[in-house]
């Protein structure tokens, strides 16, 4: 009977789903986002919307806009569940267009491997280079080489792609080299795929870890970071929740949403970015729950062919009027994680169908329907939910507005809240905080970042899928925020602040033309104003020098520099989905209130400079260290910064111990996150020697 209970609850998730992505709303924010998952070395991101460069941190959220460079004997990984993006040294990498349809990236230079574990029908992988767009057309393992002079290669090792620009479109297929020149003439030579060098040997090794991951028995392999909970806690069997992970090792009087920082991330606002090594997937999927004297992670529901939609932050907000003078942090705002079945209500615009499936797919609702019209845009409603960590001892956190507003580190800032002022405090659906150019930047604001050569961030690149428009500055929308703290903007604001842009800051890569109907045949690209370098003869492709290795390539001294930037993140491209290599062209969907002003199919897209900006030189405004990338070894060295998360690695097999209670404990020793094990060598990172070419 309990079986067929779960099975028919499993094929109602299903139908009810599959009805809600047919009607979903155009505005809603995508149901993923891209996770910062492993770093080694220097590391930084500019998010979308600002100038500022800034030293990246594990566990980030990226999304669209947002741009990724890893400075000399660097390494990073992206991940967003069924695929990963690996980039090795030297890589300038920018999130053109991430939605729930299409993963767009521009690689401007530098070494990214991308894994496609399964692509769905309808879905887009596309990676723009200076040369070319190079579709995905099946599951498998990429790697796309950018040289600096002008030449792309793409080796792909398993799978199947296409290669457009202005001549004939090429395919690649499993086993080949095409090394591509002469600017976007499709120019091209194709070889056997060379041996796998060490970065193709890191990217196996990560790739196999994944996929013998004991938590994929629980845990949706849409959700990222699923894969870091084998090694840093364990599953235990519940009546009430059934598979529940209980981290290991952590500080005496821990709690969920406690050891890490808030940041502003759009579409979403306030995010959650956690300080432990494993510290991605259950703050953004699934709910915690308090059971037997310990703190619990429960996963949603794992249905074949449905994605979890993802959460910035799966919390009960506290606070109104004089919250916290009582408490000693002045004015503050205080949180709770939400528990078992408990709905959770976006304090950003959504539709009706995206409130049901970012409930459904996350925890267990019994009656979706009931709930939806109870509490979906009804805040008064919310009051009278019976939320179960409230009344937790230690659950409900609480930092004064000036913290939040600066991501400043949580655990060094935070009182607890007695359960008897949580208990009685007014229920939100957000933090009431306006968000700083800080709270973009997040907890390494000010301190010394990498930043990527001029070179590297200013080449014009090939685009087969029109990219939406470019974010809107957020200074400029600093104001509108402002009137309404902690409320990202909705889509009409937003559009009558860019209305009143300069012509050059409302315009984006997109570039007036009609649509191409013949995709993937001869086509003139519409030309930016700066193409790819022309007539470059076909020569190898120099390899990124592997860590620890020197790099004597001419022009690639790291300086600050305006940087490109990518389109608005909200905005994206859904037409439906073509498959790669058909005679359909996906269509761009214009920006409210513009013209339908598609470019050609196989364009060349110029990324035009922002006003420059640099980042700030203020060691002061530098947060204290906390645990480097997850899964440290493996990969470069990691350098050492103040105000950097990313810290010197510890020795391969060396005990992460726990946090100390008391005093600091979100502190933790360089090189050791709250709650890492020891693991043996070569689990998650660099192969033995002798490891030879991926196997499948």
């Amino acid at each position: 009977m309990k079986t067929s209970r779960s099975f028919a609850a499993a094929m109602f998730t299903v139908l009810f789903l599959s009805f809600s992505a047919v009607v979903a709303a155009a505005d809603d924010p995508p149901g993923r986002a891209v996770d910062i998952k492993y770093i080694s070395g220097q590391v930084s991101v500019q998010p979308g919307g600002v100038n500022d460069w800034v030293a990246a941190v594990p566990n980030r959220p990226l999304t669209t806009a947002d741009r990724v460079w890893t400075d000399k004997e660097s390494r990073a990984e992206l991940h967003l569940g069924p695929s990963a993006l690996r980039m090795d040294a030297e890589t300038s990498l920018t999130l053109t267009n991430v939605n729930d349809q299409t993963v767009q990236v521009e690689l401007d230079q530098g070494t990214l491997n991308l894994w496609v574990r399964h692509l769905r029908d309808g879905e887009i992988y596309e990676v723009d280079t200076p040369n070319l767009a190079f579709t995905v057309m099946k599951s498998g393992d990429y790697r796309f080489d950018v040289d600096p002079a002008g030449v792309t290669r793409i080796t792909v090792r398993h799978g199947e792609g296409e290669a457009t620009g202005q001549g004939n479109a090429v395919r690649v297929h499993s086993g080949e080299q095409a090394s591509f020149s002469n600017g976007t003439s499709l120019e091209h030579q194709i070889s056997d795929a060379p041996p796998p060098d060490g970065f193709d040997d890191w990217c196996r090794v990560r790739d196999q870890r994944e996929e013998h991951s004991a938590s994929a028995r629980y845990v949706s392999p849409d959700i990222p970071g699923g894969d870091d909970l084998d090694d840093n806690g364990h599953w235990q069997q519940t009546p009430q929740y059934g598979s529940v992970w209980v981290p290991n090792a952590v500080a005496p009087g821990w709690a969920p949403y406690h050891y890490g920082h808030w940041v502003w991330v759009e579409p979403w606002g306030w995010t959650w970015v956690d300080d432990a090594p494993w510290g991605y997937a259950p703050f953004h999927y699934g709910r915690w729950v308090f059971y037997g004297g310990f703190w619990g992670w429960a996963p949603g529901p794992v249905v074949v062919g449905v994605a979890p939609v993802y959460a910035p932050a799966l919390v009960g907000w506290v606070g109104g009027p004089g919250f916290g003078v009582g408490i000693g942090i002045g004015v503050g705002v205080g949180w709770f994680p939400l528990g078992f079945g408990e709905p959770f209500v976006p304090g950003y615009a959504v539709s009706r169908n995206y409130f049901q499936n970012v409930n459904v797919t996350n925890t267990h609702i019994t009656n979706i329907t009931n709930v939806t019209n109870n509490y979906y845009n009804n805040t008064t409603n919310i009051q009278n939910i019976n939320y179960a960590n409230r009344s937790v001892p230690g659950a409900t956190t609480a930092v004064s507005k000036n913290v939040m507003e600066n991501g400043q580190p949580v655990g060094n800032n935070a009182v607890r809240v007695p359960v008897s002022q949580a208990m009685h405090a007014p229920i939100a659906t957000t933090a009431p905080v306006a968000p700083s150019k800080n709270s973009v930047l997040g907890a390494n604001a000010g301190a010394h970042a990498a930043v990527p050569p001029a070179q590297a961030v200013s080449r014009t690149v090939v685009s087969k899928t029109p990219p939406p428009p470019k974010p809107v500055p957020f200074e400029a929308k600093q104001e509108a925020l402002a009137k309404n703290p902690g409320h990202p903007l909705d889509a009409q604001t937003e559009q009558a602040i860019r209305s009143r842009l300069p012509q050059q800051n409302a315009q984006g890569g997109n570039r007036p033309g009609a649509a191409n109907p013949n995709a993937g045949r001869p086509a003139p690209p519409t030309m930016g104003a700066r193409p790819a370098a022309n007539n470059v003869p076909a020569h190898p492709v120099p390899r990124p020098p592997a860590p620890g290795q020197a790099n004597n390539a001419p022009g690639r001294n790291p300086v600050a520099s305006p940087v490109p930037r990518p389109p608005q993140p909200g905005q994206a491209n859904n037409a439906p989905g073509n498959r790669p290599g058909t005679t359909a062209t996906p269509t761009a969907r214009p920006a409210p209130g513009q013209g339908n002003n598609a470019p050609n199919n196989n364009q060349q897209v110029e990324r035009p400079n922002e006003a420059a900006g640099g980042n700030r030189a203020n060691p002061a405004a530098a947060e204290s260290p906390a645990n480097a990338g997850r899964n440290p070894e493996g990969g470069a060295s990691q350098a050492s910064n103040p105000g950097n998360r990313n810290v010197p690695h510890p020795p391969q097999g060396q005990d992460h111990p726990a946090s100390a209670g008391g005093g600091n404990p979100g502190a933790h020793p360089a090189g050791h996150g709250p709650n890492k094990p020891a693991k043996p060598p070569n689990k998650n990172g660099e192969p033995k020697e002798e490891s030879k070419g991926r196997e499948r």
